[in-house]
């Protein structure tokens, strides 16, 4: 299972946290923070689902061909069947929240969690919820032209592959 802790995030990300969820509650916007650090066990379980056989052990060709991760093949392939509609398209080592640079969460109406963009109304909370989000230095995955994930926040400016990379060569 995910972490929820804001306290599990590296020291960087742990600040823009302190201060989206300050920006949201001064522009009257109440967020849950539900996902902070993920292991690369729960990664490759979210991957795997809706996906193939084949497709799984073409990821985890690639994760040891192209990133000289071996390490996180064998999770992929080790973690088991899961079932469900894909939910990402990291495959573990390519999530900002294995490397405790990412968190995802909510806006909340009355208590409860916003999760469609259907109504207007709902569109206006995850909107609220991106600027307090970039008002904090974050990245904001609604933003993105592919795959637009709207409770995903993430440091900015970095790359996974650079960072799947330099955690590749620290173990060497």
């Amino acid at each position: 299972m995910a972490s929820r802790l804001i306290t599990d995030l590296a020291p960087r990300m742990q600040d823009m946290a302190h201060s989206f969820v300050k920006f949201a509650a001064a522009n009257g916007l109440d967020v849950l923070i539900y996902c902070t650090h993920r292991s690369y066990e729960e990664q490759a379980r979210l991957y795997r689902r809706g996906r193939s056989l084949k497709t799984i052990k073409q990821k985890a060709g690639e994760l040891d061909r192209l990133y000289s991760r071996p390490d996180l093949a064998d999770i992929l392939i080790g973690v088991g069947a899961q079932h469900g509609r894909r939910v990402t398209n990291a495959a573990p080592g390519q999530s900002f929240h294995n490397y405790k640079l990412a968190f995802d969460g909510v806006p909340l109406r009355e208590g409860k969690p916003v999760w469609g963009a259907k109504r207007q109304e709902d569109r206006d909370l995850w909107l609220q919820y991106g600027k307090a989000g970039k008002l904090a230095g974050l990245e904001w995955a609604g933003d993105w032209r592919r795959f637009k994930e709207y409770p995903h926040m993430q440091a900015p400016g970095l790359s996974w592959r650079d960072l799947i990379h330099e955690q590749a060569a620290a173990t060497l």
